[in-house]
């Protein structure tokens, strides 16, 4: 029977406290174990959304017996960014005590766990993964958060760390479908991406700043380094950009709920036919090989390029507009770097020098693309 808990986050003022809401299905400890996150960018609502059509598809599977193993769905991971309206503007990306970005900087324990597995490997993989997945989940047990936003990241990592298949639901400003992934887990993650019809599939690991989900799956890549990809099983960890933030309605939630709950079922979360699976025909490539298109002059932001089209090198894509010249107008001219899908860009159209203001997905990587390749 599906069950909904609550677990309270520590007070940050005297009379506030922000609390998560938990959706569990299945039996608990079952395989496989499926973790599903919406809206970590508290301002990113038609992830939430999509999660809220999902719920009543889940517990209607739950009362019918279909589900096989364990399903744990946190519709709203972020209920303290919900409270970040200053002057009619929510601004849900940022912790505003800290100025942390709510995605960055989840508990790496990697080292911890490394240490406690030392000399008990080599046991088979189920074995294995089991020893890594109790070692994950204790040092996550002893990690002491220093502020609300850590403890809301610690509580999240709790929940997820022992998971086989972790989705966490975002979107990015404006923008087509897309998919963040670990390498290791392609082609075989065409299925979810070709439910969910991605226009572009992201190979990220160890992308910088340390997001939810390179995050959870980090004790496992490191334990696979240095006992080989056979001795532990990786979880299938995904960033789902569900398009644009201005994109909820009733008709994209529904279909993106429909494609996570057939996901689930072809990977045999839920005991029920997932139906003829549809191709993945977009472009699916290391994460290097994305173009952050970057403004090199204050102005008004004005785009001589739809999102989804195919562009060529050098092709351009935005101009900056100061609208106090005099003469030209257009101070900053930005181009593509490469061949590709222009399948980004910003809602908001003031720029100013460094901000990223567009993304265009080609397949090779980027020699300009090294070192931390997320921005805050």
């Amino acid at each position: 029977m599906a069950i909904c808990s609550t677990i309270n986050l520590p007070r940050h003022a005297v009379g506030t406290q922000h609390s998560l809401n938990v959706w569990r299905f299945g039996e608990q400890g079952a395989s496989p174990k499926v973790y599903i996150q919406a809206s970590m960018h508290a301002d990113e609502l038609p992830a939430s959304l999509a999660a809220a059509k999902l719920l009543p598809k889940l517990i209607a599977a739950d009362e019918a017996g279909r589900i096989s193993g364990e399903i744990i769905l946190v519709p709203v991971a972020n209920p303290v960014g919900l409270n970040n309206v200053i002057l009619r503007t929510h601004n849900g990306r940022y912790h505003l005590p800290t100025g942390e970005n709510y995605n960055r900087g989840f508990h790496d324990i990697s080292d911890e766990v490394l240490d406690a597995i030392d000399g008990k490997m080599a046991n088979g993989p189920d074995a294995d993964t089991a020893l890594v997945k109790r070692e994950v989940a204790k040092a996550l047990a002893a990690a002491q958060p220093a502020n609300e936003a850590q403890s809301l990241r610690l509580e999240l990592m709790r929940l997820a760390c022992d998971a086989d298949i972790v989705l966490d639901l975002h979107t990015d400003s404006d923008a087509q479908m897309h998919l963040y992934l670990d390498e290791d887990h392609w082609p075989q993650a065409a299925d979810l991406a070709g439910l969910l019809d991605a226009r572009v599939v992201m190979f990220a690991r160890a992308s910088g700043g340390g997001p939810f989900e390179e995050t959870i799956a980090w004790p496992y890549v490191r334990a696979r380094e240095i006992y080989g990809a056979d001795a532990v099983e990786l979880p299938l960890t995904v960033v789902i950009e569900l398009r644009g933030e201005f994109d909820a309605s009733h008709e994209l939630s529904d279909f993106d709920a429909d494609a996570m709950y057939r996901f689930l079922c072809h990977r045999g979360a839920i005991r029920q036919a997932a139906g003829a699976l549809p191709e993945f025909t977009g472009v699916a490539a290391p994460f290097a090989a994305t173009d952050t298109l970057t403004a090199k002059a204050a102005g008004i932001i004005v785009y001589t390029a739809d999102i989804g089209q195919t562009v060529k090198a050098g092709d351009v894509l935005a101009e900056i507009i100061d609208p106090l010249s005099d003469g030209n107008m257009v101070v900053d001219r930005i181009t593509a770097a490469a061949d590709g899908l222009f399948f980004a860009r910003a809602n908001q159209r003031l720029a100013w020098p460094g901000e990223t203001i567009g993304k265009v997905q080609g397949s090779e990587t980027l020699a300009h693309r090294k070192g931390k390749l997320l921005y805050d």
